[in-house]
């Protein structure tokens, strides 16, 4: 998966395995940053950085030419809009990929991070749906820029699947509200437990169990499912996942 969101190559494929060595299989995610967004990164840095001197026609050039390319990167669109409504839009001081100078002078910008340790909006999403968790199998990855979901298959026939979605929010509170919407949902067994100094709201609907936490501005949402099965009966596999993903 591409930093930016994009999955760049997915060479999974299904194979049938006796069941005692279902375990032994799943999904492998690697983070990278693919050459089309590491050369948007260096434009975006040379953009902040021009807006930070004042320099907006600079500025502007290359968000013109990021947005052209890849309307939804970063803060590029918003900030263009800024400028051509006449304003100087605030310099997005968050994790930038190099870019040169802009020929003004001062400021300077973070250095390129090496390609073993990416940076971008789903590295901070990736950790809460990990290759490996205790008692069940890993599938691919469906991700976009601000959200990453993962389906789990079990090893045992408690459940029938575990799915974790994790989505970007504008902030913290944006996130909490998120929380209490999405747990609005599963309407019987509903409370909150405390994980790792973590409050986690849970609750049930049918067949299915949710166990709903934040960490930052993320919303984080584990959602198991077993057929035949109530699911406030679930509820304590749904926080022994939480706790496995929110330590």
């Amino acid at each position: 998966i591409c930093t930016a969101g994009e999955i760049v190559e997915d060479d999974t494929r299904e194979v049938e395995v006796p069941e005692d060595e279902v375990e032994q299989y799943g999904v492998t995610t690697t983070v990278i940053t693919c050459d089309d967004h590491t050369d948007l990164g260096t434009l975006y840095g040379q953009a902040q950085e021009a807006i930070g001197l004042g320099d907006l026609v600079v500025a502007r050039e290359r968000l013109t030419t990021i947005v052209q390319r890849d309307p939804g990167y970063r803060d590029a669109r918003q900030q263009l809009d800024a400028i051509a409504a006449g304003n100087r839009p605030q310099s997005d001081t968050g994790d930038q990929a190099a870019g040169g100078g802009t020929g003004g002078t001062g400021g300077t910008q973070p250095a390129q991070p090496p390609a073993t340790d990416p940076v971008g909006p789903i590295v901070s999403l990736t950790k809460f749906v990990p290759d490996s968790i205790a008692g069940y199998v890993a599938q691919g990855i469906l991700a976009d820029v601000a959200s990453l979901s993962r389906q789990y298959l079990p090893i045992t026939d408690k459940v029938d699947q575990l799915v974790i979605e994790v989505e970007q929010r504008v902030s913290a509170d944006a996130a909490v509200a998120a929380q209490k919407s999405i747990i609005s949902a599963y309407s019987t067994s509903r409370g909150t437990r405390t994980v790792g100094g973590r409050t986690v709201m849970v609750g049930s609907y049918g067949n299915y169990a949710a166990a709903v936490f934040t960490d930052g501005a993320l919303t984080v949402t584990v959602e198991l499912h077993g057929s035949g099965k109530a699911g406030s009966s679930l509820i304590d596999d749904a926080i022994a996942v939480v706790d496995s993903i929110a330590r």
